[in-house]
């Protein structure tokens, strides 16, 4: 669409003239005007010859319904300015799609081409085998002579096989009815029935067109939005729909039927249509719609999270619960409660836990609107089971390294109902799998009360951080230098690092009044 928009709206060519090269580019018309068909004629003609040019000029009518007709097709706006003129003014795609236009303008209004095809039934006596060869021979180019012209080269399109189907028609069409053949060699192949291909964006873009969704103008901007809302992802030009946008469609489907149906924008389209015809009053059609639609949004708004949740569960069932361990819902961690599909407080996660949050923390799977691709890999969101590392040698509690929706953790205890085990993050620990019972019990003892600052008397504390240790006073944190050794810090280097110029302060406490605040300022 960028580029179409640059040659409708003009460009700077060589006797220094600016100069719209297409017509209006936000049309899906199909009729051209008498004159400017009159110049294709006359270039077939000129290029190809008189057999090349229909007796009388072909016209087309459109076949999408609410076709936007106020403009012409898409053509050049003058034929005769041919590809081959326009290389050292135009970049390379630029130059691809005027040549594209240019040669479809050239081809609408020539002869069809002209194909004859052999087919060969070979079975054997009784007729329960039989094989089925068929090969086609081009008589007269017709339109095809266009995309075969030096000025159609930026295209791209090329015939190569031109040559093997001649030899072939030549040996199937030299055969007669009765002749014997000897069995030469016999390959095997396996074929298993493939389900539909997935839209690419142009496939996509015909579907719109055939339901009679949207106009062109609109459809590069739909496609963008699915893509940056990470509804569906394109891989290998093909569109993948993210989980994202599948429980989107849910919701919109379960919630919004009548909206999201197809027919609904069609509809719309004649509609509005009517209205720019005189033939419909436009109040009358907006007070129609809003009084439906907002039907809708009144009974969507009672509607809970767990409701929709739920809803959700029992719409993609198989697929969230389809890579549990024999498909069993109970909680291996707690043994009591079920796995459920929940949508994340935090972030745009949705996970598979048990329902007896908060008392079991337990997460059997994370999703992120990735689908699962066999072929592509990809950071597995299972989350591993708790790896027992040994138990603490005063308490003799068990030593666990877990692994989260954050990233792995260690932990000291088992989880138990109304009981918070103590534990510490190893997200700053490259390879998880060297952790020892030593490193995590290193990791547990923090926070570490390293004294009390002489000036308030206030503990100095040094925590475990996302990147590293930092140094916490009052409101006060500095960062522990990621080369030295944590053990190394004693109460005298962690003032100084409070002391120095790259600290920050932590926010308000929650509940502490402002007038407190305001004193310990003063």
């Amino acid at each position: 669409m960028q580029l179409a928009q640059q040659l409708y709206e003009g460009i700077q060519l060589s006797d220094d003239k600016a100069m719209g090269l297409i017509t209006y580019i936000r049309t899906d018309g199909l009729h051209i005007s008498d004159e400017a068909v009159k110049d294709i004629r006359s270039l077939v003609m000129e290029r190809y010859g008189s057999d090349f040019a229909p007796e009388n000029a072909r016209k087309y009518f459109k076949k999408v319904k609410n076709a936007q007709e106020a403009h012409e097709a898409i053509r050049p706006t003058d034929i005769q300015r041919l590809p081959s003129m326009l290389v050292e003014i135009l970049e390379e795609d630029c130059l691809k799609l005027y040549s594209l236009i240019w040669a479809r303008t050239m081809a609408c209004q020539m002869e069809p081409a002209s194909i004859e095809q052999v087919q060969l039934d070979i079975g054997n006596d009784d007729g329960s085998i039989v094989f089925r060869s068929s090969c086609p021979r081009l008589l007269f180019l017709g339109y095809q002579a266009v995309y075969q012209d030096v000025e159609a080269e930026a295209i791209g399109v090329k015939d190569n096989e031109g040559t093997d189907r001649a030899e072939t028609f030549e040996i199937l069409n030299s055969m007669k009815q009765g002749d014997l053949l000897s069995l030469g060699e016999v390959e095997l192949k396996k074929h298993y029935t493939q389900p539909p291909p997935r839209y690419s964006e142009g496939s996509l873009v015909r579907k719109l067109e055939e339901l009679g969704i949207g106009r062109p103008s609109t459809y590069a901007t739909t496609l963008k939005v699915l893509q940056d809302r990470n509804y569906v992802t394109v891989k290998s030009r093909v569109l993948h729909p993210e989980f994202r946008g599948r429980m989107v469609s849910a919701f919109l489907s379960h919630h919004f039927s009548e909206v999201t149906d197809y027919s609904f924008t069609a509809d719309m389209e004649s509609e509005l249509d009517n209205v720019s015809a005189g033939l419909t009053e436009w109040k009358g059609l907006l007070k129609d719609y809003w009084t439906r639609f907002k039907s809708y949004c009144s009974r969507t708004e009672s509607v809970h999270i767990h409701q929709v949740e739920k809803m959700l569960e029992k719409t993609f069932e198989d697929f969230l619960f389809a890579s549990l361990p024999d498909k069993s819902r109970t909680c291996p961690s707690c043994m009591e409660g079920t796995l459920i599909f929940k949508v994340s407080r935090f972030g745009a996660g949705y996970f598979i836990g048990c329902n007896q949050h908060p008392r079991c923390k337990y997460i059997a799977k994370t999703l992120y609107g990735d689908d699962e691709d066999e072929d592509t890999p990809q950071k597995s969101n299972t989350v591993e089971e708790p790896k027992m590392l040994g138990l603490h040698p005063s308490s003799n509690e068990k030593v666990f390294l877990k692994s989260g929706p954050y990233g792995h953790y260690v932990q000291l205890g088992e989880d138990r109902t109304g009981y918070l085990p103590k534990r510490s993050s190893v997200s700053h620990i490259k390879d998880v799998n060297s952790i020892t019972l030593e490193d995590a019990l290193d990791l547990l003892r923090y926070p570490v009360t390293l004294g009390n600052h002489p000036k308030d008397g206030q503990p100095v504390v040094m925590k475990l951080a996302k990147f590293g240790f930092s140094i916490r006073h009052r409101r006060t944190i500095a960062s522990v230098p990621k080369n030295m050794n944590p053990n190394d810090v004693t109460l005298e280097k962690a003032l100084e690092f409070l002391s120095s110029k790259n600290v920050r302060q932590s926010g308000r406490p929650k509940n502490k009044p402002k007038v407190e605040e305001a004193m310990e300022v003063l």
